[in-house]
């Protein structure tokens, strides 16, 4: 059976949520993806990441996008950044073609996710996709997920079957 791509389910579930001019933080903005998918909802997006090399492939990929403000730090220090937003968005790991070195740390995600929480919007969601395959992966989310199932109300829950170390995404609201 072919699985859907987590990242379109990811999308599905997050556009009934968005209404234009709301502030989304996109957490780990990677090489862009999710940040250009906020965008293009005409939304405002900050994105974070921690590595340069992100951030310039995601502002290259957004140049003509006016909504989007990135920020070169840890999604730790969110609230330096920001006061309040509507969503978030994770996507915990390391940067795909990348030095895999360089990844989030059960510790600094809870962290972040609890910041986060904290500067939702009554109405607010989050979601975060957990990937298993690097070192910590499986206790990032075994920790994230029961952080979010314990102060969050899990709206929905996808993973792939009948695969090794699957990656496994969860949508919550506040």
């Amino acid at each position: 059976m072919r699985h859907k791509n987590i990242n379109h389910v990811v999308h599905e579930w997050i556009v009934p949520y968005l209404k234009e001019n709301h502030l989304i933080v996109d957490a780990t903005c990677g090489h862009g993806y999710d940040t250009k998918f906020l965008c293009d909802q005409k939304v405002n997006v900050i994105a974070f990441d921690i590595q340069i090399e992100a951030i310039e492939y995601s502002k290259n990929l957004l140049k003509e996008y006016a909504n989007v403000t990135f920020i070169h730090d840890s999604h730790v220090h969110l609230e330096r950044y920001i006061k309040h937003c509507d969503g978030i968005i994770f996507n915990c790991g390391y940067l795909p073609h990348s030095d895999k070195k360089v990844i989030t740390k059960p510790e600094s995600t809870l962290e972040a996710m609890a910041k986060a929480y904290s500067l939702l919007s009554d109405d607010g969601w989050m979601c975060v996709t957990f990937y298993q395959g690097h070192d910590g992966g499986a206790e990032e989310m075994k920790l994230g997920i029961d952080w979010m199932r314990k102060n969050m109300n899990i709206v929905h829950e996808y993973t792939y079957e009948n695969v090794n170390n699957p990656p496994i995404a969860i949508f919550a609201q506040k």
